[in-house]
């Protein structure tokens, strides 16, 4: 299992995003700073989470057809309840940036910034840097229209 997880880590760091230690404050911002001037859509997310999962395997199909542009920048944030091993061997399937934050970081996330309470939960980040919790995304159809709407902008 040891061996397992660590060449599925190894596989995987390629594709997992990190950010120098920032207070949980700065956290979602420094995320989201280098991507100014495009669209950003962050998942709030969990390998455990089955509609998380069938959310993801519903979208990944746009993200290189009606959707594909590179002014769209897609971000999945997990917490460490994702088992390391499943997380590593999932996100080079997932097209994006993955960051994996510790609990202090999730709950920040979560809780004090977004008032989230369950995931999927989105936030939409517009071209210039402005972002609102936005659930009604989890309705595909709304998702992929606004997406092409704000891309075209």
């Amino acid at each position: 299992i040891q061996k397992r997880t660590r060449a599925a880590i190894q596989h995987s760091a390629k594709n997992m995003e990190h950010v120098e230690e920032v207070a949980s404050e700065a956290l979602f911002q420094t995320m989201i700073a280098r991507h100014k001037g495009k669209v950003v859509l962050v998942d709030f997310w969990n390998t455990w989470c089955i509609p998380c999962r069938n959310a993801i395997q519903t979208i990944e199909p746009y993200k290189t057809g009606e959707l594909a542009s590179n002014d769209l920048v897609w971000i999945y944030i997990a917490n460490e309840t994702s088992p390391i091993e499943t997380y590593a061997e999932m996100i080079p399937n997932i097209k994006g940036l993955h960051y994996r934050v510790n609990d202090a970081q999730w709950n920040f996330l979560t809780y004090n910034k977004f008032d989230i309470e369950s995931i999927p939960s989105y936030v939409l980040v517009d071209k210039d840097g402005n972002y609102s919790l936005r659930n009604d995304l989890r309705d595909h159809t709304k998702m992929v229209n606004t997406l092409k709407e704000m891309i075209k902008k």
